[in-house]
């Protein structure tokens, strides 16, 4: 197992903070937030979203200077999480560039949103096939690839409906992030099931949990859970994948607010490595 963070989960360090951090705590890898999010005051994660302060700017210098700075540290790049817009091809070139300047392998992708009112699946599901399309060009170029992640509120909420939007491209450029944490609010499938699904085409984990919880006398809503308290049950999850021969990076991406983001990078590290399925440190 190798465990890597997404810094999206550490709102108020400054990369350099994070990373001196990461490599203290026992992390192996470290998936960088790049951007902001267009919708970060309406998510329920918005005060990770916005104005996080370990984000990088899209573009090139960027790139080039994390590269080193986490080189020196022993953290490998393992992703980049912008906030990429099915059709935008400029931007998605842009991101590739950024890739290969960082010695990032993969290039996160969001899905359309459905909950911005009247959507329409087909067509949003033929456009993104298409955007999947140069993307899959870039990637035999460059040799970096790109991950749908499956996400609520989109339309790949689950293993089954981004497998459905991947499945016809190059499995080594095109793949999956399989996201434990967001299937708990929408999407879920039995963890078995889903990862058998996904087959070839599961690139990236991220770890993290949600619980359901009262928001009135007749209606519930989901939140963000410590690691080891939610509905999500992670040794399971770990034992699965270990048993299905996966081998590639699992992302910490915990946005839960029972401590300070540093607190819960440390404690995460701690829950990990008293658990025997996760055979920290990887």
């Amino acid at each position: 197992m190798r465990y890597s963070y997404a810094t999206v989960a550490l709102p108020d360090l400054p990369p350099e903070r994070a990373i001196t951090e990461l490599a203290l705590a026992g992390y192996r890898g470290v998936e960088w937030k790049v951007g902001d999010s267009p919708r970060a005051r309406s998510s329920s994660a918005g005060g990770f979203l916005h104005g996080n302060r370990c984000t990088l700017a899209p573009g090139t210098a960027d790139g080039e200077r994390i590269r080193t700075r986490c080189a020196d540290a022993g953290l490998t790049i393992v992703g980049l999480c912008p906030y990429l817009q099915v059709g935008d091809t400029r931007g998605l070139r842009d991101m590739f560039d950024m890739a290969l300047a960082a010695g990032a392998p993969q290039i996160r992708l969001q899905a359309p949103r459905t909950d911005a009112g009247d959507f329409r699946y087909h067509d949003l599901a033929r456009a993104t096939v298409a955007y999947l399309a140069v993307a899959e060009r870039l990637g035999q170029r460059t040799g970096v690839r790109l991950v749908v992640e499956t996400h609520h509120h989109t339309i790949a909420p689950s293993a089954s409906l981004a497998h459905r939007l991947v499945s016809r491209f190059d499995p080594v450029v095109i793949g999956v992030i399989y996201d434990v944490g967001n299937l708990v609010w929408e999407g879920y499938e039995d963890h078995q099931l889903g990862l058998q699904v996904l087959g070839s085409y599961l690139h990236h984990v991220h770890l993290k949990n949600a619980a359901p919880a009262p928001a009135a006398a007749t209606t519930w809503r989901y939140v963000w859970s410590p690691l080891e308290a939610g509905s999500v049950p992670v040794p399971r999850v770990l034992d699965l994948l270990r048993r299905s021969g996966y081998s590639g990076w699992i992302s910490l991406e915990d946005l839960s607010t029972e401590r300070n983001p540093l607190g819960t990078l440390r404690h995460n590290a701690a829950v990990l490595a008293a658990m025997p399925e996760a055979a920290w440190p990887g």
